[in-house]
């Protein structure tokens, strides 16, 4: 599969034949219209987990004297419950009449096959309440939407929408604060991962509810470790130990094997959550422009980039990092945990890889070689990158938007949509809930995610977020600090003062703090 062709986070595999129609006529009845930015597509109707199969059609011969009887029957009693619910119940009533509402939900990497279900229920249970659910695509999807919020207006604005937690600087003036009715009833500060309090809080109340969470973990591949007689890595120094011992080279000095993707930009994915991983770490305050965080920074870029050009564990001539893991010639890689679909996807069948969380640094500049790997020695930072469900502050409907993302956020209903996606890739998005841990311990994939999410933390290096700001122009500054001292052999002295004026640039226009 070519790496174009990759979608990301969690990207639906469809597989047809769950589900058979008596007739060609009536499975084109019960078709959906899905609306998509600029087009409407038709695709398959979504069907609750419960619903019994039809194998088929069932023949039977009609008693046509008996049908009379029976249809007669039927009129009276079609006339009778007509009366009931049409004249009578009204009347006691009051005469009163369900209003209906229509909420307009725009997703993003879910699309109606995944989520239709539990929309669907939500319906039923909530008579005239109509959900719109409307997948988009990655490409303009932020700027599109914040244009959309601005405008305001009930008919062309979501009243509810996905968002990354990063972009929270550049939209909060569009997001309803969640009600502390709401907060409390869900148990957003009791129940849910502590890297939300950091994240999406602004003062006493969260800008909106997560539905799920994805941070950043260490992809290792079990038989060159095991071959090489290396263990997992639990300190970055660690890791620069067993990636030059699994680097293997050819005659002519090329790496045929790498130890780890790390050093450069272009062929490594998720190298900015990694520097933005090294910077926490470090005690970097990556706002302030003093001469302590200054030279932490240069300190972080500088060991980053000695991967490249010191160890030479990783080049700019290897193919891209994920579709090397995939091929079974890397021994480490860094990545969230919806990777695990592209690697599935793409890998030789005999690869046998694992999940461990993301090396340490040392807490004491003193601590022996040989006492490092001791977790008591080690920093306990580790990095998230996360999706939330906003509320459109200009919503006329915001109490039954936040009545229906109080319902999304049940664990009944977490499970519901985990089991849907569940049938068309390994595993579905990971429980926000700390109640619901144990749940995701017991899926090797999932568990070092879970493990580690409340001593996560995110910032502005996120990567794959497509958000065309805050985001995709830190990294470019970043980028061309470690391109500058790794391709065009720049020191960090040199690099330091466009990174620095960049920095401040963003924290100007998105009144960062």
């Amino acid at each position: 599969m070519a790496l174009e062709d990759i979608k990301s986070p969690l990207p639906p595999r469809r597989f047809s034949g769950l589900y058979e129609t008596e007739t060609e006529e009536e499975n084109k009845n019960q078709n959906l219209n899905v609306k998509t930015q600029n087009e409407e597509v038709e695709v398959e109707p979504v069907v609750p987990l419960n619903a019994p199969l039809i194998s088929g059609k069932i023949e039977k011969k009609v008693d046509h004297k008996s049908y009379l009887v029976y249809a007669g029957i039927g009129v009276a009693v079609v006339a009778i419950l007509g009366l009931v619910f049409g004249v009578i119940i009204p009347k006691v009533m009051g005469g009163s009449k369900v209003e209906e509402v229509n909420l307009t939900y725009w997703g993003l990497w879910e699309d109606s096959s995944i989520m239709g279900g539990i929309i669907a229920e939500y319906e039923v249970a909530n008579p005239g309440v109509k959900i719109n659910y409307i997948t988009n695509q990655k490409v303009n999807y932020r700027t599109r939407l914040q244009s959309r919020l601005e405008q305001g207006g009930d008919t062309s604005a979501p009243d509810i929408f996905r968002l990354h937690s990063s972009w929270i600087p550049m939209m909060q003036d569009n997001l309803a604060k969640v009600p502390n009715d709401v907060a409390t009833g869900i148990g957003l500060d009791t129940d849910y991962f502590d890297v939300y309090k950091r994240g999406i809080k602004d003062g006493a109340n969260y800008l909106g509810i997560p539905l799920m969470y994805d941070g950043l973990a260490l992809f290792y591949n079990k038989d060159l470790i095991e071959s090489g007689g290396v263990t997992l890595p639990k300190s970055w120094w660690d890791l620069e130990v067993a990636a030059n011992k699994l680097t293997v080279k050819d005659s002519a000095g090329q790496i045929t094997v790498a130890g780890v993707a790390l050093g450069l930009t272009d062929n490594v994915d998720h190298w900015s959550d990694v520097v933005g991983l090294m910077l926490k770490q470090g005690g970097v305050k990556m706002l302030d422009p003093g001469e302590d965080s200054t030279k932490k920074m240069k300190d972080v870029l500088t060991y980053y980039t000695l991967f490249r050009t010191k160890h030479e564990v990783w080049d700019e001539t290897l193919p891209n990092s994920t579709e090397m893991f995939a091929n079974g010639k890397l021994a480490f890689y860094f990545a969230p945990s919806w990777r695990a679909f592209n690697i599935e996807d793409m890998k030789v069948p005999e690869l046998r890889y694992g999940i461990a969380t993301v090396p340490q640094l040392p807490t004491l500049n003193d601590v022996p070689v040989d006492q490092i790997n001791n977790e008591a020695n080690l920093t306990n930072i580790h990095w998230s990158t996360y999706w939330l469900e906003g509320v459109n502050k200009k919503s006329s409907k915001q109490k039954e938007a936040w009545k229906f993302l109080t319902y999304l956020s049940k664990k009944e209903s977490l499970e519901k949509v985990f089991a849907t996606a569940s049938q068309v890739r390994s595993f579905g998005e990971i429980y926000p809930r700390k109640s619901m841990s144990a749940k995701m311990s017991e899926n090797p994939n999932l568990a070092p995610f879970v493990k580690v999410a409340n001593e996560a933390d995110g910032w502005y290096l996120s990567s794959r977020t497509f958000d065309e700001g805050l985001n995709d122009e830190m990294i470019k500054y970043f980028a061309d600090a470690i391109n500058g001292m790794v391709l065009q052999s720049r020191t960090p002295e040199e690099v330091m003062p466009n990174l620095r004026n960049g920095i401040n640039q963003l924290m100007q226009k998105y009144q960062l703090k």
